[in-house]
């Protein structure tokens, strides 16, 4: 039998309770992500045309649908979905899908519950990421609606308008349901051609964040990672900027080097470039500090205590660990403690909305500072210029070697990311979701520059 007699008789079949069903589970029940809802939606609005649904009781009732099944999706993401980062594997759930829509709100924030309605897979599983973040419900609400109507009302009311504009326009269905499976694709594969397009040409310096690119933080880097990144150092130079202490980059980063690893070609910079460390005769001395002034320290993290508290952002959040670090050139605040699980930290904020509140409350008061979210859980306080784009500058003007011939590795360059400053210096970047694709980019650096 024809596909396309199957896909009409199907939806014929299940009628209004079916079709309701469908968009429901896709909309936010995890195991709901294989459904077909979106040339589902067509082909009723098709048919609504040849008069076999009530269009004005079918767009409704399925905008309805999307909308409770994304509501469910958040209350269960809230309630239970942070056991779904250590799920394993199964027929009908998969970490990649997990992985794959933690970046899309890393790229897109919270304007991703509505972009996501478009995108198969990733719309199943933001509502549970926007619940296991505790996204603020009524954004969540307003974004989840928008997305419904455009989507769930939209795409049901496009199938309505063409078959009245096309006779017979049933006989098309298969085509049609085929572009629009294509077109609903676009965005994944644009996604994986930009994280997965080679490295062509050898840079003459690179630059890496840390947390989040080559490890996990708070953690050593791989073996393949740190093995990879010692063939780098044999022939270019290489920095690593982070918000973390030159005492932590010792501790998990310079640890995990094999013991031959050339560190006079590695420059450190950490506290978000608020100074700069070089390996000379087999000892680390700082370049420069860009320390705060008396009175400075104590100002910065008064404030910060007192946003807390104001902000109420921290409120019923367990902690792991000590939770502001205070340095004589940054001062930092890791919201859920240094010592948090890595899922957990996935889990707390990832549209930043709760950091970005207490971010705003600081840049009123330190105006004279510069104010950061970073990475999962933190907040970076520095003086006024201090940040990745002035380490870019000072380490292009020390190898005499122009920023748009360097490279920049890092996990968080979209719009307002604590990496995105570089990208006005001019330096090439290369966006990674994690240390796994690092490791791969680094292979392929090793293989283009012959090392």
């Amino acid at each position: 039998m024809p596909f396309e007699i199957d896909l009409l008789q199907l939806v014929q079949l299940i009628g209004y309770p079916g079709l309701f069903g469908i968009i429901f589970l896709e909309s936010g029940v995890f195991f709901g992500f294989f459904l077909p809802g979106g040339s589902l939606l067509f082909t009723s609005g098709v048919l609504a045309s040849a008069g076999i649904f009530n269009i004005w009781i079918l767009a409704p009732l399925l905008v309805l649908a999307a909308i409770l099944g994304d509501n469910v999706g958040y209350w269960f993401g809230a309630k239970v979905g942070l056991a779904l980062f250590k799920r394993a594997d199964s027929r009908f759930f998969k970490q990649q899908h997990l992985e794959q829509t933690n970046a899309f709100f890393k790229r897109y924030g919270k304007s991703t519950i509505l972009l996501a309605r478009f995108v198969p897979v990733v719309r199943t599983f933001a509502p549970i990421l926007a619940g296991v973040g505790s996204m603020e419900y009524r954004v969540f609400f307003f974004y989840n609606a928008v997305g419904a109507l455009l989507w769930a009302g939209g795409v049901t009311l496009a199938g309505y308008t063409l078959g009245r504009a096309i006779p017979d326009a049933e006989n098309y269905i298969t085509p049609i349901v085929l572009a629009i499976i294509v077109l609903s694709s676009i965005p994944l594969l644009f996604e994986w051609w930009r994280r997965h397009a080679p490295v062509k040409r050898c840079p003459k310096a690179i630059i890496f964040d840390l947390d989040n690119t080559l490890a996990e933080s708070f953690q050593k880097p791989t073996p393949e990672v740190a093995q990879h990144l010692a063939r780098l150092l044999r022939g270019l130079p290489v920095a690593v900027m982070s918000g973390a202490s030159f005492e932590r980059m010792q501790t998990y980063l310079l640890s995990a080097l094999p013991p031959d690893a050339n560190l006079a070609n590695l420059h450190l910079f950490p506290d978000t470039c608020a100074s700069c460390f070089l390996c000379k005769d087999g000892a680390w001395t700082r370049e420069f500090n860009h320390s705060f002034g008396s009175g400075e320290f104590e100002r910065v993290t008064k404030t910060l205590e007192a946003g807390i508290s104001e902000t109420g952002i921290m409120e019923n959040t367990p902690q792991y660990g000590e939770k502001i670090l205070a340095r004589d050139n940054q001062v930092t605040l890791a919201a859920i403690g240094i010592d948090a699980p890595a899922d957990l930290k996935a889990a707390w904020d990832p549209d930043r909305k709760k950091r970005n509140k207490l971010a705003r409350y600081l840049r009123r008061r330190l105006k004279d500072f510069d104010v950061r979210v970073s990475g999962r859980t933190a907040i970076d306080i520095t003086h006024k210029g201090v940040d990745k784009a002035m380490g870019v500058r000072w380490f292009s003007k020390r190898l005499g070697v122009e920023p748009k011939d360097m490279l920049f590795v890092g996990d968080d360059l979209k719009r307002g990311g604590n990496d995105a400053m570089v990208i006005p210096t001019g330096i090439k970047t290369r966006e990674v979701a994690g240390p796994a694709e690092t490791a791969r980019i680094l292979r392929e650096l090793c293989s283009v520059c012959g090392l």
